[in-house]
């Protein structure tokens, strides 16, 4: 639902459900700005019409910050670097392995980096991917993605770069 107020002048203001604009101008040229920033303008002459529109840059968002962040016993980390096996989707995040760890980012917490050297064992119970690492209690991720093929080759390059035979 759209209303339209003629404020005389050549003002017109626009107030819909979704976004509301001002347009200054008449016939012959106009301006108009609209609630999410973008401007329109155009000229009429001799049975001929040209608009230009505008868009403000966009700005990023601000990353909330939690008061108090839940800490892993696990180490954080920045990005992984070049994956051996393309990472997978879990519950809130992904897990991915760059060949020296396994990455695990959860929504809202810190990434944490399990070192393949450590990895003892790297297995898929159904969807879940189960590691087990030296000094670390067993880590299941609930795995959200569609192929078990592919969770089976993410689990079989993990095996590999910690050096783990065929399981």
């Amino acid at each position: 639902m759209s209303t339209s107020i003629n404020l005389g002048g050549g003002v017109r203001v626009r107030l819909g459900t979704k976004s509301s604009s001002i347009s200054v101008g008449g016939k012959n040229g106009r301006v108009t700005l609209n609630s999410k920033g973008r401007r329109t303008t155009t000229l009429r002459a001799g049975g001929m019409s040209v608009s230009s529109s505008s868009m403000p840059a966009k700005r990023k968002p601000k990353q909330k910050q939690a008061a108090s962040p839940r800490r892993s016993a696990l180490a954080p980390t920045a990005s992984p670097g070049p994956l051996v096996a393309p990472r997978r989707s879990i519950a809130n995040g992904w897990v991915a392995c760059d060949g020296r760890a396994v990455v695990v980012h959860r929504a809202g917490q810190d990434d944490v980096r399990i070192p393949v050297a450590q990895i003892t064992q790297a297995w898929l119970e159904g969807k879940n991917l189960a590691l087990m690492a030296q000094g670390y209690d067993p880590l299941y991720l609930r795995l959200t993605t569609l192929l078990t093929s592919r969770d089976m080759r993410f689990v079989k390059a993990v095996a590999k770069a910690a050096g783990l035979g065929p399981s």
